[in-house]
């Protein structure tokens, strides 16, 4: 099982860098990809997710929505988790994801609290 993580983002500079980051760290093996959906971003969020290394793509329009389902017509994996950028998901999130698939959910979520 391979999870994409997709990131809808606008101005989000001060934060996608880290949220990579820790996807990266944590996220282990599962994940393939993290796809960043930009909305058209005045600020550095491009060049930040970028440097961080993540997949960046420029959403034909803004809004959540659109840049989630962009993103997730682009994606890889088997799996899509969608993660807001003033979140961040526990350090098991792929293996609670993997656990939950194996066990026969086909949807699921983690309660958020945004920063």
């Amino acid at each position: 099982m391979r999870i994409s993580v997709i990131i809808p983002v606008y101005n989000e500079g001060s934060l996608i860098e880290a949220l990579v980051g820790w996807i990266q760290q944590h996220g282990g093996e599962l994940v393939a990809e993290i796809i960043v959906c930009d909305g058209g971003s005045t600020d550095d969020t491009v060049a930040q997710a970028t440097a961080a290394g993540a997949i960046v793509m420029n959403a034909l329009q803004k809004g959540r929505a659109v840049q989630m389902n962009e993103a997730a017509a682009a994606a890889t994996g088997d799996v899509l988790y969608f993660v807001h950028a003033d979140t961040q998901p526990p350090a098991n999130f792929s293996a609670d994801i993997a656990a939950a698939v194996n066990e026969g959910y086909e949807i699921g979520r983690y309660r958020s609290r945004f920063a």
